[in-house]
């Protein structure tokens, strides 16, 4: 299953309501089937921290395991892939920190 982000969000993903919104509505339920997810970023300039701990940062919290085999990042800036390894990486401790 591939997510355009851009077909959602347009090219500047700001509101960090919205990410979260769409975790739980439209992603969350896609980890229960055996496909694998695929955000593509094509035509996305930018992305705040807001949306990218929201959307991403909770998932990789919620699903720490999980996410590095179920999910994939296409056409990534570099603006991008910052702001998704920041957001990945703190979403990951917060899971970790609750574990141990």
């Amino acid at each position: 299953m591939t997510i355009v982000m851009r077909d959602h969000f347009g090219s500047f993903l700001a509101d960090g309501d919205l990410g979260n919104k769409f975790r739980f509505c439209e992603i969350d339920p896609l980890f229960a089937q055996p496909e694998l997810i695929i955000f593509d970023f094509v035509g996305v300039a930018n992305m705040t921290d807001s949306f990218a701990n929201a959307c991403f940062g909770s998932l990789a919290e919620d699903h720490p395991n999980d996410l590095l085999e179920k999910v994939r990042f296409t056409n990534c800036s570099e603006v991008i892939r910052q702001s998704l390894s920041a957001a990945i990486w703190s979403g990951r401790q917060r899971s970790f920190r609750l574990v141990h």
